[in-house]
């Protein structure tokens, strides 16, 4: 996989954004908190970097949250979202270089 970071939104928890890094130039957008409640600003947020009609990828640590998150999107018009499939773990064997990350 060859996507440009700026087209990524990583929408994990912060604790696995300083555990496990980001990818510099990503878009770091929690989607859900640790209950699993789902961050009420996620969708306006995301509208605030990315049109509906623009091509952009969802990246989690597994690739279990991001299907949510993309159902979610394409509920509310996004017609180009996907999924980094595997997620974050996966893509960082696929020759992703993700940065350390601090508060």
């Amino acid at each position: 996989m060859n996507i440009p970071n700026s087209k990524i939104v990583d929408i994990r928890l912060p604790s696995e954004w300083l555990e496990f890094g980001i990818l510099d130039g990503s878009h770091l957008i929690t989607y859900a908190n640790l209950s699993g409640k789902v961050n009420p600003l996620f969708v306006s947020s995301v509208e605030k970097v990315f049109k509906k009609d623009d091509e952009f990828y969802l990246m989690c640590a597994t690739a279990t949250r991001s299907k949510d998150a993309l159902k979610l999107l394409q509920k509310h018009g996004f017609k180009a979202v996907k999924e980094i499939r595997g997620g974050a773990y996966y893509y960082e064997k696929m020759g992703a270089k993700f940065d350390k990350f601090d508060l």
